[in-house]
């Protein structure tokens, strides 16, 4: 095995990376492009991260040459590779950014893969959290499969609603993950108010694509419940009261959401998961500071 960068020859196929792409990606696409077993490339950078897949984003054990060489294989600039491969750029600038825990592991939609890679099958890329479906192509992410949803215009609606909460408040990703902590909680608990037509409605408009059949229930459900969950993501980022007591802002959180919803809202009290989750528990889950910002 080779021990100097300069003693890496370059592969006969250099692709470039897909902006924001896991190493774990670029490696397997590299080893794929070229003939070579993925394993044995990681390997050449530093110790193989166990599990190794195209989802793995680490560079764990890597020496100080390991940039050099995957720039030497790769056939390109380390400050090339380093705009594209966020792990790599971490590396490079231990004192940078850091972590981007605004980002989760995803993948662009096939039509802007084939668009940045035409031989890749799949791109593993790190996307803001908020990101559910492209815009440009009206195709559901989340999901194993792309769900084309040009019949869900709510759905499209709901993630240029999520886009512009994004570009406002830095805590979207809190925000939403407790939105979806409580929608889910309804769905098991009993709804305190009656979405069921257009989650029923959407699922049926769902169920009638082809892929549909390749597709969780799970991820069906998630996609049904968006735009509601957005909309509880707004009201948690924005509160339609400055009150602190528990009780007078789920009380003036169910009355928006009675209004919003053009429908009642049975408070529950204690036993509403919106309650629990975001009323009860604020100051500990949702720290403000003393100016009324959300740190």
């Amino acid at each position: 095995m080779p021990t100097q960068p300069d003693q890496l020859r370059q592969l006969p196929i250099a692709l470039g990376p897909v902006h924001n792409e896991t190493l774990g990606s670029y490696l397997h696409r590299l080893a794929v492009a070229n003939n070579r077993p993925a394993g044995r490339l990681s390997r050449l950078l530093g110790p193989l991260p166990p599990e190794f897949s195209p989802l793995s984003n680490t560079t764990a054990g890597w020496a100080p040459h390991s940039p050099e060489r995957l720039a030497a294989l790769s056939g390109r600039p380390t400050s090339q590779l380093a705009r594209a491969l966020p792990a790599l750029a971490d590396f490079l600038s231990p004192h940078g950014p850091g972590q981007r825990t605004d980002r989760l592991i995803s993948r662009p939609c096939r039509c802007c893969t084939a668009r940045r890679s035409p031989t890749a099958s799949v791109v593993i890329i790190l996307s803001p959290a908020h990101v559910h479906l492209c815009l440009r192509h009206h195709l559901w992410t989340r999901s194993t499969h792309d769900i084309p949803i040009v019949s869900l215009p709510e759905v499209i609606e709901a993630q240029r609603r999520l886009d512009q909460l994004a570009r406002r408040h830095r805590q979207t990703r809190r925000a939403l993950d407790m939105a979806r902590k409580i929608v889910e909680d309804w769905s098991a608990s009993g709804m305190p108010i009656d979405l069921g037509k257009e989650w029923t409605d959407r699922l049926d408009r769902v169920e009638a694509l082809a892929v549909s059949k390749k597709i969780s229930a799970e991820d069906r459900s998630r996609l049904a419940a968006f735009p509601e969950i957005v909309m509880l993501t707004h009201l948690i980022l924005a509160p339609p009261t400055t009150a602190l007591d528990p009780k007078e802002l789920y009380l003036a959180t169910t009355a928006e959401l009675s209004r919003r919803f053009a429908r009642i809202y049975t408070t529950l009290g204690t036993r509403d998961p919106l309650y629990r989750r975001f009323c009860l528990y604020r100051d500990r889950d949702w720290p403000v500071s003393h100016s009324g910002v959300t740190l």
